[in-house]
């Protein structure tokens, strides 16, 4: 039985279909089909039935599943414990940072990292979805949250605040008070998270009418006079044409962490990393307050 088959039979169990698997591995869907198809030789058995919905797990494949889930956390805590021990200052690393972190804030800092430490080879995965760092598809992890996992370690920084903000223009043309049904808010979420914004309830009446899925986006929205949006501080504070809505104060945002799971705790590239964002956004502490207007 070969592994990469197996790695190709999880990732279809995982995504539920071909095309999707072969995304995530980086391969065409033909060798993927191939692969599968080669693996329920070798073990004569089914272990998908294939529905127009997408690939299903028979018995034998459920069961399969168990096993070589086992199996790759087995094959991941050793290559955790191995990089764990691993004390040069070069080779590859990978930070996970959310968009705005990483475009409006921490690129000059990153530039630096990279030319006092010539020696690592840094990937940055830019986004907003939690990076699973068990299985390392990332090593060092900027997230928002207030209660990290137990199996992960690192630094808490600050609370990123936010405040509402709209353009000048906007705001020039739209009466927020007397008016409310003409502006609107730009969403983000489920409806009824848009509720619990503190600045949004100074503003009821106003109504949510589009979502997007990224404060990098939204501010560009801003931006082109579309609407207000509740962003962190120190992505909107100081653009030019920009300012907070009348009225508007900061509110408590997340907690800022840097993290790594536990077994990462003693590589030097790691700890490396950490130590240093870790100083780049104190240097930026004000600014994540909102205390920078």
């Amino acid at each position: 039985m070969n592994w990469d088959d197996i790695k190709v039979f999880l990732a279809i169990a995982n995504t539920g279909g071909l095309k999707k698997a072969a995304k995530v591995l980086g391969m065409h869907h033909s060798s993927c089909a191939r692969r599968i198809q080669a693996l329920e030789l070798d073990l004569a058995v089914q272990l998908f039935d294939r529905l127009a919905s997408g690939y299903e797990l028979t018995q034998a494949g459920q069961e399969l599943l168990h096993k070589s889930e086992q199996i790759q956390q087995n094959f991941h805590a050793i290559e955790r414990d191995l990089l764990g021990k691993d004390l040069r200052i070069a080779g590859d690393l990978c930070l996970t940072i959310p968009n705005g972190f990483a475009c409006h804030l921490l690129m000059p800092d990153i530039d630096a990292f990279l030319r006092l430490y010539p020696d690592i080879k840094l990937k940055i995965n830019m986004t907003y979805e939690t990076q699973n760092l068990a299985n390392r598809d990332a090593d060092v992890a900027i997230r928002l949250v207030d209660n990290p996992a137990d199996s992960l370690t690192g630094k808490r920084i600050t609370r990123v605040n936010q405040s509402a903000y709209a353009s000048t223009e906007y705001l020039a043309k739209h009466d927020l008070v007397n008016a409310p049904q003409t502006c609107q808010w730009l969403g983000w979420g489920q409806a009824s998270k848009h509720l619990k914004w503190s600045q949004k309830a100074k503003f009821p009446l106003i109504p949510v009418r589009t979502n997007m899925y990224s404060d990098v986006l939204q501010l560009a929205a801003v931006q082109a006079h579309t609407g207000i949006a509740s962003l962190p501080c120190y992505l909107a504070d100081g653009v030019p044409g920009i300012e907070r809505i009348p009225g508007a104060d900061v509110s408590q945002g997340p907690w800022l962490w840097i993290l790594a799971h536990k077994d990462m705790k003693n590589n030097i590239r790691v700890r490396t990393l950490i130590e240093f964002l870790a100083k780049a956004f104190e240097k930026h502490k004000a600014k994540l307050a909102g205390d920078e207007v």
